[in-house]
């Protein structure tokens, strides 16, 4: 499709030290003839076979309606180092309905250096006939299934429909979905997550206009370039010594190991928190190797890799002082639990990536929420314009980030504010009469 004009709508009908993995643990998280409460009790060490009636399919709780929304706005556009271009966001809006009454929702944001596109839209739409026939509600089977039937399936389609899966059953018990994968606490820690800035006093504008909405961390992207870097962090050293706040530096994975190593010393004098993906993250060697010289906690990307095998790995080799990984990029909720089960078994602390909308944050969230070894929480800035449609995407309360009230994710959208954007296309399906 060609697209132009200010809002398009298309109607189609159509944490520091890593020991073992315990040999159950570690392969009873991968194993793909689970079902969801077998992954809800590996993952909890709690018995969950009282909630298989949520993910159970009947005739009556089958899927009778499929809506896709592509979503795009000009003002979350950004640039998230000095070595690339800005990024146009695409919110992908999943929405699935059953027959009892029920609905399930997920949020998936994918990035694209120029115009907005609908490519996972058009994904989603060639992968729902084989969800339809899977007749399956359950996400880890349909997870197994598309996996044999659609095995070109990219991980970020895989993860609108298994989230918008799990939200369904989180709905039909009455539960929000963080209580359901086992609630661990009920609030986290946020810190303000800065896109890359031209100029030093942009940096430092933005940590002084953010900590007036109450945080007190704050994520930089840089550079990208050693010079300019380390005269960040030195300037942050001045400004802010005296303040309270903490730091965060994300490299996304532009340095080699000497310059990654000459910005961590600059680091380790005091103010900063991590050190995230300075390096590529298939250099675990190198990475093992600025672990044991530098004081600050250091994070991989975790954005192109991300499986069980690459955990252990990096667990081994004793790499991080935490992983990394964002529930839409590598799949879903089964996915990340799966993850989370390997790495808890080590000790390894798991950073939870959550920039990107407001459906996506929630999912993200209520994983944190279920995983006390996750500290903090990402939130994109500028804060505001990542909550666009939907009617309750502020999740910051008191200076804390709270799940939503609610069954399920917790996220209400508004379905007609979506017409609005600068960008929108929309599927809708009605399954209703599909013949057996």
């Amino acid at each position: 499709m060609t697209f132009c004009g200010s809002s398009i709508v298309t109607l189609i009908a159509a944490p520091l030290c890593l020991f073992i993995i315990p040999a159950d643990l570690a392969h009873a998280a991968d194993d793909t003839a689970m079902t969801a409460t077998e992954l809800l009790a590996a993952f909890s060490g709690e018995d969950a076979s009282s909630f298989e009636a949520y993910f159970e399919y009947k005739e009556q709780s089958r899927i009778v309606g499929v809506e896709i929304h592509a979503v795009g706005m000009e003002n979350t556009a950004a640039r998230y180092s000095g070595q690339e271009g800005a990024y146009r966001e695409v919110n992908n809006i999943l929405r699935i309905t059953t027959a009892d009454g029920f609905e399930g929702l997920s949020g998936v944001d994918t990035y694209y250096q120029g115009p907005f596109n609908d490519d996972h839209l058009v994904e989603l739409q060639g992968v729902i006939p084989q969800l339809i026939a899977a007749k399956s509600l359950d996400p880890v089977e349909v997870a197994a299934l598309l996996g044999k039937s659609r095995p070109d399936l990219r991980d970020t389609a895989k993860a609108s429909i298994d989230i918008a899966l799990w939200d369904l059953a989180a709905k039909k018990a009455n539960r929000a979905l963080y209580e359901l994968l086992g609630a661990k606490r009920r609030s986290m820690e946020p810190y303000a997550s800065l896109p890359f800035y031209e100029t030093l006093p942009e940096y430092v504008g933005a940590v002084i206009e953010y900590a007036e909405l109450g945080f007190t961390m704050f994520k930089f992207h840089v550079w990208g370039s050693i010079e300019e870097d380390v005269r960040l962090v030195e300037l942050v050293q001045t400004q802010f010594n005296d303040t309270g706040y903490r730091f965060m530096m994300d490299l996304e994975s532009v340095y080699e190991l000497e310059d990654a190593l000459r910005l961590g010393r600059q680091m380790d004098e005091g103010l900063f928190l991590t050190y995230e993906a300075p390096i590529d993250d298939e250099l675990l060697v190198q990475y093992a190797e600025l672990r044991a010289t530098l004081g600050v906690l250091l994070i991989p990307a975790g954005y192109n890799i991300y499986s069980p095998d690459f955990i252990r790995k990096g667990i081994e080799s004793g790499a991080w002082d935490a992983g990394r990984f964002d529930a839409t990029v590598v799949g879903g909720v089964s996915e990340a639990l799966k993850l989370l089960t390997i790495a808890n078994a080590a000790g390894l602390p798991i950073d939870i990536q959550s920039w990107g909308h407001s459906l996506g944050q929630a999912v993200n969230l209520h994983l944190m929420l279920a995983n006390e070894r996750t500290l903090y929480f990402e939130v994109p800035m500028p804060k505001s314009v990542f909550e666009f449609g939907m009617k309750n995407g502020n999740m910051m309360d008191a200076g804390r980030i709270v799940a939503p009230d609610g069954p399920g994710l917790g996220i209400e959208v508004d379905w007609e504010h979506l017409a609005t954007a600068d960008f929108h296309v929309v599927l809708e399906l009605d399954l209703s009469r599909t013949p057996e």
